[in-house]
């Protein structure tokens, strides 16, 4: 997932890699937290971060809040898995062990995936383009992770 999928320079696209593989570390490292639930916070912290500093990259202006509504389209899709890897962190010894990596896993994925897309988004607005509809992309990973659970089963 980090390859952009506009024809973005090079040396932007180093950018954007590093500033969004710093947001998906941070993420990992929240979503190891051993304590239910408690993950949610420095996770989103550190993708609204991840989607103001692109902006910046970009020259592109981002309040707080309209990083956090770009986010929150992530972080539902997120919801039910956080909910699932809380509950297994719940249980002491191997439960909070498998719950943290469930969760510090999809942390991981959804925001490099979110990276990516608002860093090709951000691009396509510098050159005067419009951007993807940021629902269909959320469609799109929702199906990413349905090929992922049917793969296992």
């Amino acid at each position: 997932m980090s390859k952009s999928k506009v024809n973005m320079p090079k040396e932007l696209k180093r950018k954007c890699s590093i500033i969004i593989h710093s947001a998906t570390g941070a993420s990992t490292v929240a979503g190891l937290i051993p304590i239910p639930m408690s993950d949610a916070i420095p996770i989103t912290a550190a993708q609204i971060g991840m989607i103001i500093k692109i902006g910046d990259l970009f020259d592109i202006s981002l309040s707080e809040a309209a990083a956090k509504s770009i986010a929150g389209v992530a972080l539902t899709q997120q919801a039910g898995r956080s909910v699932a890897s809380g509950f297994l962190k719940m249980i002491p010894g191997v439960g909070t062990l498998i719950g943290g990596m469930i969760s510090g896993a999809t942390a991981a994925v959804l925001t490099e995936f979110l990276g990516w897309v608002v860093a090709d988004d951000f691009f396509r607005m510098s050159q005067g383009e419009d951007p993807e509809n940021i629902v269909e992309v959320a469609s799109e990973l929702k199906g990413s992770f349905q090929d992922v659970r049917l793969k296992k089963e």
